[in-house]
């Protein structure tokens, strides 16, 4: 199967090497928003502009991913968008060495890596990223746009919204709502529920700030 990743960064060059070597899909082409591209190739692999991508690939013919990573979180969802309006298909990547139960309802353009457990009875949304060795608990729900770092932990329950960052090592409570854009720092234990856009970061876990205009940015 043919496929084209919306990216040129570095997880982009990782999940091109992820889908070649542990599924069907062929990378046959990168897309850049034209203004962004700088170069003919990436690593060989031919780059076209995502304004006329699909001139050159078209939906019928390939699917596409959307590989960015979250260095710009409200980045994640404009270019989401994007695809979807172009009409794509988008898959999942699911490592085979992740353990995800059955009956567990799923969207598009997720990312699981090695080593996630995911429990029965969770939602996942779409457009999410989940790192190797993270726990999802049964009976979660998680949004979309979100990006969930390694070794991370997500109880019974609990509901992540749309758009947040779980740093590495994070936990969260059962019985927890992580609301939209919420940031949680690597290593912080949630043990209530959030704000919108807000920095949370300690054991417990404290909000430290807000970033209602910027988004979360991680440097």
């Amino acid at each position: 199967m043919e496929l084209i990743i919306y990216g040129g960064g570095d997880f982009s060059r990782l999940m091109r090497r992820y889908f070649e070597s542990y599924s069907d899909y062929k990378v046959v082409s990168y897309c850049l928003d034209s203004e962004y591209i700088s170069s003919a190739f990436i690593d060989g692999v031919p780059v076209v502009s995502f304004e006329e991508v699909e001139k050159y690939y078209p939906p019928e013919r390939c699917e596409m991913f959307v590989a960015v990573g979250y260095s710009s979180m409200r980045s994640r969802v404009s270019m989401y968008k994007k695809a979807k309006s172009k009409m794509y298909k988008m898959p999942n990547y699911i490592s085979s060495r992740a353990v995800v139960e059955s009956g567990v309802f799923m969207g598009d353009n997720n990312v699981i890596f090695q080593g996630v457990q995911v429990e029965p009875f969770v939602i996942i949304g779409s457009n999410n990223i989940i790192w190797s060795s993270s726990v999802i608990c049964h009976d979660v729900v998680v949004g979309d746009h979100s990006f969930i770092a390694a070794g991370s932990t997500v109880g019974g329950f609990s509901f992540i919204g749309n758009n947040c960052f779980l740093g590495f090592n994070s936990t969260i409570i059962q019985n927890i709502t992580v609301a939209d854009e919420s940031l949680v720092g690597a290593c912080s234990l949630v043990t209530s529920n959030t704000n919108s856009f807000s920095r949370n970061i300690g054991v417990p876990a404290k909000e430290v700030a807000l970033h209602v205009e910027e988004g979360i940015k991680i440097k």
